[in-house]
């Protein structure tokens, strides 16, 4: 019986558990059921899994289409990490034999709610599976190393250095020039039966007052927030939440007709814009640009943006994935919807 128990010990210690280490510093690629793929590394000091990325999972209603990073490092603990939370994202995976991996993951979009609606969209726990080429890296024991006999320090003769005859600047006044104030020009916006996402550029100031001439036409007005929508339907001040508006706002208009909405910027646009995880509405106050140039600032860290068109269609973008991307161009005043990926929020500063 002792055999049988220190042979069993013995198979405990060097058998497959043994070789189950993950491998430091390596990079672990796969598929996940159902359709997309994984990739992620393992710290050098094979601690941590760092970078979990999902890339085109399917979902129930949609496609989670582009790349999905996990946006924390997670702790291996006997040779497994997770379950990992960070709001769209779920992870969890253990290291079953050397070069292996395996888990389950799971994504979560959440619901924009204002026609034409972008759905929630869940995929449900999947399971996924990688492996890596890399081998282990021996410990080598360094070799020791002649200590060299310190050399003679020469010493430096000292320079005599010139001191400088100063000069008297004669200082010139200049006369002042008077400053011409700017005339900002009305912004037009044409906005159509239906839905409109729009940005509203005025002065702070009471809802009625600031929708001025299209207010007969607008049949309801919401608003983005952190935690869901704000509102406002005419006349109906017992269920609209929204009393005020202030100057560039992102607002989706629900109109009876068609209208032109002609605006006199209030002020300097800003600079930046605090994103939040999860949806954004923005308000972008950069130059013209291609789409890919004007969210360059904040690459990596939303998985898809969309620009609502006249014809109530969503036109989309998904970084590094011009296949499913549609071509457009990203006017001044733009307003954009965009799913926000990192872990605490981001800011999109717009170049000039």
């Amino acid at each position: 019986m002792a055999v049988v128990a220190v042979a069993s010990l013995i198979a405990l210690l060097t058998g497959p558990h043994a070789s189950a280490q993950p491998i430091a510093g390596a990079t672990y690629t796969g598929t996940v059921s159902g359709g997309g793929t994984v990739d992620f590394t393992v710290s050098g000091d094979g601690s941590q899994v760092q970078g979990f990325t999902a890339y085109d999972v399917p979902g129930d209603v949609c496609d989670f289409l582009g790349s999905y990073p996990f946006p924390i490092p997670l702790d291996i603990v006997d040779d497994s990490f997770g379950p990992g939370f960070s709001g769209l994202f779920e992870v969890s995976g253990t290291f079953p034999s050397e070069g292996a991996a395996q888990g389950t993951l799971r994504l979560v979009q959440e619901a924009v709610p204002v026609p034409p609606l972008v759905p929630y969209c869940d995929t449900g726990t999947l399971a996924w599976t990688a492996t890596t080429s890399a081998t282990p890296t021996a410990t080598t024991t360094p070799s020791p190393t002649a200590t060299p006999s310190p050399s003679p320090t020469e010493t430096a003769t000292p320079t005599t250095t010139a001191t400088p005859t100063t000069t008297a600047t004669p200082t010139t006044t200049a006369s002042p020039t008077a400053t011409a104030t700017p005339t900002t020009t009305p912004i037009p916006a044409d906005l159509v039966a239906g839905w409109n996402h729009v940005c509203y550029l005025g002065p702070s100031g009471d809802i009625e007052d600031a929708l001025g001439d299209i207010g007969q036409d607008v049949l309801a007005v919401y608003r983005l927030r952190a935690q869901g929508y704000d509102k406002w339907f005419p006349g109906q001040p017992d269920v609209s939440t929204i009393a005020a508006l202030s100057p560039y706002e992102p607002l989706f208009l629900l109109l009876a007709g068609n209208a032109a909405w002609s605006q006199q910027p209030s002020g300097s646009p800003p600079a930046a814009t605090p994103l939040v995880q999860g949806w954004n509405s923005v308000c972008y106050a950069g130059e013209p640009k291609d789409v890919e140039s004007a969210t360059e600032g904040i690459g990596g860290q939303f998985a898809v943006l969309y620009v609502l068109a006249t014809n109530q269609g969503w036109q989309r973008f998904v970084p590094a994935r011009p296949d499913v991307s549609d071509p457009m161009q990203l006017g001044r005043f733009a307003s954009v919807l965009t799913l926000v990926t990192e872990a605490g929020g981001s800011q999109w500063a717009f170049d000039p």
